[in-house]
C-alpha cells in the first residue's frame, strides 16, 4: 500500500496536463477514497503553478468513479493582484471523476479578527479507543489513517448523527501540510450511517471546505461532523477540524447520496 507521499511521487508530466499510475490501498467500493482524489487535484494545480498564493476554498464535485490510471488537467480561470482561481479535471478512461475549482488568496490587513467557534475541550487522542473497530470490507483508505473515538456514536450504532474524532495521516512523509489536510478532512463516515442498521453505499455529490490559513503543520487534528438533516436518500452534513493546538483549520460541508 503506496503511501500519500509515494502516489505525490509518481506524478509525471509538466504545465497543466498531469498524470498518475492506478493507486491501491486507498479505495471506497469501487473508486478512490474523495479525500485522496481531492488532494490530487489541489496537488496538481499546485505542481503547475508553484507560485499560487494560499488555498481559501475550494468546492469538489465527484462526478463518477475515479479507479485507474488518473489524468488531472488544471486550468487557470483568472488570476489578479491578490487572488486566482484554477478549474481541475481528474478523469479516468471512461470520462470525467472529480471537477474541482479552487481559490487562492494572499494574505490582506483587516480589523476584523475573531473565531466564533473555539475547539471544544476534549480529551487527547492518547488512550482512547480505535474508531473502527474493524472497517467495512469495501474500504481500505482507513487504514492509512489512525483515528480515536472522542465523542458521537460510531455507524450503525443509533442515536445522533453526530460524530468526533482524534484522526491523523500515519505517514505524512513528502507531503506538503496542506495536501495532507485535504486528505485528511474527508476521513469519517457521514454521520447519517449513525441511524443505518446495516451498511449501505454511499457516494458524496459535492463537497465545500473553505480553508483557515495558515496550515503549517500536520498530525493530529480534532474532527468533528454532523449530519444536519437527512430526506430522501440524501444527507446534508457540516465538518470541521482543528489543529491539537486549537487553531481551526477547516470548516466544510457535504452533500452525500445513502443508499439505504
Amino acid at each position: 500500500m503506496p503511501t500519500l507521499g509515494e502516489i505525490l511521487g509518481q506524478f509525471s508530466g509538466a504545465g497543466m496536463e498531469q498524470q498518475v499510475p492506478a493507486i491501491e490501498g486507498w479505495g471506497q467500493g469501487r473508486t478512490l477514497y474523495g479525500g485522496i482524489t481531492a488532494a490530487l487535484s489541489t496537488h496538481a494545480a499546485l505542481r503547475a503553478m508553484p507560485d499560487l498564493p494560499p488555498l481559501r476554498s475550494a468546492q469538489f464535485a465527484f462526478v463518477g468513479p475515479a479507479a485507474g490510471p488518473l489524468t488531472f488537467t488544471v486550468e487557470l480561470l483568472r488570476r489578479g493582484r491578490s487572488s486566482a482561481i484554477v478549474s481541475v479535471d481528474c478523469r479516468t478512461q471512461d470520462g470525467l471523476a472529480a471537477r474541482s475549482l479552487l481559490v487562492f488568496g494572499t494574505a490582506r490587513e483587516s480589523a476584523l479578527d475573531y473565531d466564533l467557534m473555539p475547539m471544544p475541550e476534549v480529551p487527547g487522542p492518547d488512550g482512547l479507543e480505535d474508531f473502527h473497530e474493524r472497517p467495512p470490507r469495501a474500504l481500505s483508505f482507513p487504514l492509512n489513517f489512525d483515528m480515536k473515538m472522542v465523542a458521537g456514536n460510531r455507524p450503525l450504532a443509533g442515536g445522533d448523527p453526530d460524530l468526533t474524532v482524534w484522526t491523523r495521516l500515519k505517514d505524512e512523509t513528502g507531503v506538503d501540510p496542506l495536501i495532507s489536510l485535504i486528505a485528511l478532512a474527508d476521513v469519517l463516515p457521514p454521520p447519517a450511517v449513525v441511524g443505518l442498521d446495516k451498511w449501505a453505499p454511499l457516494s458524496t455529490i459535492t463537497w465545500a471546505v473553505d480553508i483557515f490559513q495558515p496550515i503549517s503543520e500536520g498530525g493530529w487534528h480534532l474532527f468533528r461532523s454532523a449530519a444536519e438533516q437527512t430526506r430522501d436518500g440524501y444527507s446534508l452534513q457540516t465538518m470541521t477540524l482543528w489543529t491539537a493546538e486549537g487553531h481551526r483549520v477547516v470548516a466544510a460541508r457535504q452533500v452525500v447520496a445513502i443508499f439505504g
